[in-house]
């Protein structure tokens, strides 16, 4: 079962579109985890998602999936996981942005901004999920050293 997972084809399309997905999703998870990057930190994260009634057990696993899981997507560890605890994630964050519609808060104009980033972001993990880590990964050379 574990080979499933970690399997991967060294594909540096893959590679690149992992690293983006996780890079991307970096700066989300300091912001909740130690407040970097205009963050409000874990007490802040904590305060808002209790005022939007997320449990406190799913608002840690949303702190700790971004963190840890954009870490894992960049090196490549257990690529398809991480890939799939964010690609969880982002889709409750897909859901929470809908009624604001498609495009981005470009002007100002809207309440919130709208879900084209979280498609785009949902697309590159679901690749990851189904095709795995790719090259430059740990995931491949751990399949290759087995």
């Amino acid at each position: 079962m574990i080979e499933k997972m970690l399997h991967t084809d060294p594909d540096y399309a893959l590679t690149f579109l992992r690293i983006i997905a996780g890079l991307i999703i970096f700066p989300y998870g300091m912001q909740k985890l130690f407040g970097w990057f205009g963050g409000p930190g874990i007490g802040g994260t904590l305060k808002d998602l209790d005022s939007r009634r997320i449990p406190r057990s799913i608002a840690w696993l949303i702190i700790v999936g971004q963190s840890f899981g954009s870490i894992a997507l960049v090196a490549g560890f257990l690529g398809r996981i991480s890939a799939g605890g964010l690609f969880i994630i982002f889709t409750g964050a897909l859901i929470v942005h809908l009624p604001d519609g498609w495009a981005m808060n470009w002007f100002g104009e809207k309440r919130g901004e709208g879900i084209e980033y979280f498609v785009m972001l949902l697309s590159l993990l679901l690749i990851v999920i189904v095709r795995g880590s790719g090259a430059m990964s740990i995931d491949l050379w751990l399949t290759l050293r087995s």
